[in-house]
């Protein structure tokens, strides 16, 4: 039976709407149960209006939660008694497999990596995430742990990314791209050239070699590596599109009556499009390279995309994802010697 402890506290969507993606995963996964940290003031009455069976959900109060305005070093100096904290301990202490949290982005990855620690032989961990393509679905990393990485650390993630990539899309030898401004060979920054030179001589990695922008969307590759802020960067401006192409879409087909018509003819087609571009089916990004599954959903998301967090962390936990990632790196350490 997998466990999952949940920080509800932080969020911009606020601790009611969390608790209605909980219980909208919960009718999905009967199985799993829960340990919910949360303030009392906050949590106690919005837990009323919730039918959660006693047996399955946990509440563990703590004094303090941490806020969209707190600082990382502040946090990690004296927030230990906050939900964000306590939930990553209890990862550490057993009492649950996995944690997640729409809470403070910084101070989450802070506190998991000096709560859970990283893997042995992991540099930097990275936020890895699925995203929508034209070819079905690819992974990208990092999307914003890490804002400037090495060229090493670049090809590490090249690793990480080929097993999630195996482990969590089933896809047998993932296509690798290392994110660029172009395709030429002269192109990029130092980092950008030592990665690409180093993962084109990388026994085992299939290295497809320099992917743009436009690339993303095309599903080139399975597995998109780049560093934290170009990630970021673009993680972002294609959920923004995918926004804009569902608001342009509501305004033509209700421009004039003939529109009005056609868009009722094409609902059902229109309706699987926005279900696949659907920001919130892709909510829920782990933490990759920390001892432990830690999920981080967005914090503006609404119900059915924390539900969706709530998804991604149950598979990394079903799957073993850390402990694969950790036995394919000792392997490559002890190769390598």
């Amino acid at each position: 039976m997998i466990r999952l402890s949940v920080d509800l506290m932080g969020a911009d969507a606020g601790v009611a709407e969390l608790l209605k993606g909980l219980y909208l995963f919960h009718k999905r996964r009967l199985e799993c149960t829960f340990l919910l940290f949360g303030t009392r003031a906050a949590l106690s009455s919005e837990l009323k209006r919730y039918p959660l069976p006693k047996h399955l959900f946990e509440v563990v109060y703590a004094q303090d939660y941490v806020n969209s305005d707190a600082e990382v070093f502040r946090t990690l100096k004296s927030g230990i008694d906050t939900t964000m904290a306590r939930a990553l301990h209890s990862v550490v202490s057993g009492q649950a497999q996995g944690v997640i949290s729409a809470g403070n982005t910084g101070v989450y990855l802070a506190l998991s990596r000096f709560i859970l620690k990283t893997l042995e032989g992991v540099f930097r961990p990275a936020i890895i995430s699925q995203i929508p393509t034209c070819r079905g679905e690819s992974v990208m990393l990092d999307l914003g742990g890490n804002l400037d990485n090495s060229s090493k650390v670049l090809v590490q993630y090249a690793l990480m990314g080929k097993i999630f990539c195996q482990k969590v899309l089933g896809v047998e030898s993932p296509s690798i791209g290392l994110l660029n401004v172009g395709t030429e060979l002269q192109k990029g920054t130092d980092a950008l050239k030592e990665a690409y030179d180093m993962l084109k001589h990388q026994k085992g990695l299939n290295f497809y070699g320099y992917v743009e922008g436009n690339d993303i969307s095309k599903g080139t590759v399975d597995v998109v590596v780049t560093d934290g802020f170009t990630g970021n960067v673009a993680l972002k401006t294609g959920e923004g599109t995918m926004r804009m192409m569902s608001f342009m879409l509501n305004r033509v087909f209700r421009s004039s009556f003939s529109a009005r018509c056609a868009g009722w003819i094409a609902k059902p087609f229109l309706q699987d499009l926005k279900a696949y571009f659907d920001p919130r089916v892709y909510n829920g990004a782990l933490w990759l390279g920390v001892r432990g599954v830690a999920v981080k959903s967005h914090g503006g998301t609404d119900s059915i995309g924390f539900s969706h967090a709530l998804e991604t962390a149950y598979d990394m936990v079903r799957i073993n994802i850390v402990q694969e990632i950790q036995n394919t790196l000792l392997q490559q350490i002890s190769t390598s010697e």
